[in-house]
């Protein structure tokens, strides 16, 4: 495959839109007080204790997304202590000053007793139940904690599932010194769209799986840009299904991770050097075939600048060790090169070139597409080329628009295909040499201050390009030609939010060329406060009633009516 042709055809979108820049960062889904379930793709909450819940991501309305997030409890974000160089790093370019420098380190707990709880029951025998909660234990300690449940019997003998998932965070802070221990578990079934005995249809078989992870953290900062920060992490994942008989198809995944981060400041203002060294590695069984494992050592150096106010420079250089039973021991060095400028008006670009590598994951696998099962080969890792342009403006009075252009370059690929075996509803995950995925999207968003009320959409087109030898649509699996989503929140009365949502996808195209058709999602959530520490909340997800796909031979869930509880303290 050439790949220079491509290129060339997105050099001059590049063009354009320096040219004629029109957008300003999207400030992660419109708004950053949302309820946790405005957003049906995750369910987040940060306070200042600095602590990040990921919580249950698996909603019957999954979103745009080519590879959606079922139900995921990522092992690297549990827990997720951030620092303060993390938090400056994840504000949108739009919301810091021209100089782009981070601020001073200040840590400090939020006021004791902070609590967050919604549970509720919907259609189909569907409870839901979030708690979030943080507390001071001591003057230097803070406790946080998270419990996510749901479930639902659904519409039909298959469509039923159940997840649950929890995490305990403890955090101490001693003068520049914090330290944080976390420990989390998680739990779900799904059950197959359409089990088998051989070639008889039987009743239908759970397919379940679980993990339990423990993480340690700690940084001494003696400001953002002098500083040490080290982690390891340990995760245990286990999945099982008996949908084919005699065959022992459990898999289990141990996976560890260690991380030490060192910088320091340079001789002229505004210059950060630094390196750091990351291990990780897992040991693994499919229960097709015998134990395997993979590793992932990488050693880096950092130099980051700021010039005039306006221009910030960050640069990496990465030398990679990498093993995995297909490729046995390979090194790579690859840069992770990023520009900013931010304008006055503010104007805003940022251009990033890097070599990526991703690490193999059987809980990644299981947890993106729950009916699919590794046979066909090892872990590979998974590398590529990623360009990325982005530009943006507030263009007045707050409205705010931004536009860009991903290339994605892949020299390792994956992708979900269905078993070989046309009477197993089972996918499996294999790779391809070679393939390209482009997305032009541009979004929008208005913050109205005196009505309290937001609004924000995104856009998005996709062209992908794979050996039509190994995939036959030449294109690759489940990415939609075009995604999108709006978002709408208001809080008319202090005692009143409505918020509606609406995620779109094009059609897209299976490991076999067969089409997938699209779908539009629509939901809606109101919050009624009665009292300062209680109130009711109703939501409808799926307003269309669309028995939409995500793979093929499965329709999510119908129309959900839902109603409950929420308690504030």
């Amino acid at each position: 495959m050439n790949s220079i042709r491509y290129i060339i055809f997105i050099v001059p979108l590049y063009l354009v839109m320096f040219v004629y820049p029109v957008t300003a960062q999207q400030q992660d889904g419109g708004a950053s007080t949302l309820l946790p379930d405005i957003d049906p793709q995750d369910i987040e909450i940060r306070g200042d204790f600095e602590a990040r819940f990921p919580g249950l991501a698996r909603q019957p309305v999954l979103g745009f997304s080519p590879r959606p997030a079922i139900f995921r409890v990522d092992p690297d974000r549990m827990p997720f202590l951030e620092t303060d160089e993390e938090i400056v790093a994840a504000i949108p370019i739009s919301d810091l000053e021209p100089a782009l420098r981070p601020e001073r380190n200040f840590i400090r707990f939020v006021d004791r007793g902070k609590f967050y709880a919604f549970g509720g029951i919907g259609t189909f025998v569907s409870p839901e139940l979030h708690v979030f909660s943080e507390t001071r234990i001591r003057e230097n300690e803070s406790l946080a904690f998270h419990l996510g449940h749901q479930s639902s019997n659904g519409d039909r003998d298959f469509s039923s599932f159940r997840d649950l998932a929890g995490e305990l965070q403890w955090t101490q802070v001693s003068g520049n010194r914090r330290w944080g221990i976390g420990v989390s578990g998680a739990s779900s079934f799904n059950y197959s769209p359409m089990p088998v005995a051989g070639d008889d249809v039987t009743e239908p078989d759970r397919i379940a799986h679980s993990s339990i992870g423990v993480k340690g953290r700690w940084q001494q900062l003696s400001n953002a840009y002098r500083g040490w920060q080290a982690s390891a992490s340990l995760n245990q994942f286990s999945d099982y299904t008996d949908l084919i008989p005699d065959r022992n198809v459990s898999t289990n995944e141990t996976r560890y991770h260690l991380h030490l981060n060192r910088f320091w400041e340079g001789s002229m203002m505004d210059q950060v050097f630094g390196f750091q060294v990351n291990a990780a590695g897992a040991h693994y069984d499919t229960g097709i075939d015998k134990t395997q494992f993979w590793l992932n050592n990488s050693l880096g150096g950092r130099y980051r600048h700021t010039f005039s106010s306006y221009h910030q420079v960050e640069a990496w250089l990465r030398f990679y060790q990498l093993y995995d039973p297909e490729n046995n021991f390979d090194l790579y060095l690859y840069p992770d090169i990023l520009y900013r400028f931010k304008g006055t008006g503010r104007f805003s670009v940022q251009l990033r070139l890097r070599g990526f590598v991703k690490d193999p994951s059987l809980e990644n696998i299981h947890t993106e597409n729950r009916f699919a099962l590794k046979s066909g080969g090892e872990l590979e890792h998974e590398r590529g080329l990623h360009i990325n342009l982005h530009t943006g403006m507030d263009v007045w009075n707050r409205v705010e628009v931004y536009t860009g252009i991903d290339y994605w370059q892949y020299y390792k690929h994956g992708y979900f295909t269905s078993w070989d075996e046309p009477h197993v509803p089972l996918y499996d995950y294999r790779y391809i040499e070679d393939a390209i995925h482009v997305e032009w999207y541009t979004g929008i968003s208005r913050v109205f201050r005196s009505w309290r009320t937001t609004i924000s959409g995104r856009m998005g087109l996709h062209y992908t390009d794979a050996d039509k030898e190994v995939i036959p649509s030449g294109e690759i699996p489940y990415v939609p030609r075009w995604k999108g989503s709006v978002l709408i929140t208001t809080r008319p009365l202090s005692f009143l939010e409505v918020s509606g949502w609406m995620d779109f996808s094009g059609n897209r195209k299976s490991s076999q060329g067969e089409t997938v058709d699209g779908f539009t999602q629509l939901g809606v959530r109101t919050d009624l406060r009665l009292h300062s520490r209680f109130g009711l909340y109703v939501k409808a997800l799926n307003i269309l009633d669309q028995r939409y796909e995500i793979w093929q031979n499965y329709q999510e869930r119908p129309f959900q009516f839902f109603g409950g509880l929420t308690l504030h303290w």
